[in-house]
């Protein structure tokens, strides 16, 4: 395991493994739930109505899940830290999750993290945001 470069004494980067169990939890089992949920609920909306709370939904759920609570990393023991091992900013959840919230980007943005996950062990975002995922 690598330490969490510029700060957080302790700190080690969570594993590959465990950020790509935590993502298929928190990126993709529930926020499939959630927007059938939500779909069903608005079945009757018309459908720019329905498109625009799914799009609110997804954003505050991700932005939830940095800030306040991840079920799947809590699954896999690891958490989100500032570099110098803090809880991050709002800011820096935004910054982290800028390419998974807009709307047109959003597959490409999941394609990308995965693929930077997979060989990088961290998501572009971590970088800008300076967020590293680290064991709990």
């Amino acid at each position: 395991m690598a330490d969490v470069v510029g700060g957080g004494a302790g700190l080690t980067l969570a594993s590959k493994g465990k950020r790509i169990a935590s993502d298929v939890v928190d990126l993709l089992f529930i926020p499939i739930v959630i927007g059938f949920v939500i779909a069903f609920l608005l079945l009757a909306a018309a459908e720019p109505v329905r498109n625009t709370v799914l799009i609110i939904v997804n954003v505050v759920w991700m932005l939830f899940r940095d800030l306040v609570f991840s079920p799947g990393r809590k699954m896999v023991g690891i958490k989100l830290a500032s570099l110098s091992g803090e809880k991050i900013t709002p800011a820096q959840a935004v910054i982290r999750n800028i390419l998974l919230i807009i709307p047109f980007v959003l597959l490409v943005g999941y394609i990308l993290e995965t693929i930077m996950i997979l060989v990088k062990g961290e998501r572009l975002e971590d970088g800008w945001a300076k967020a590293r995922v680290v064991n709990a």
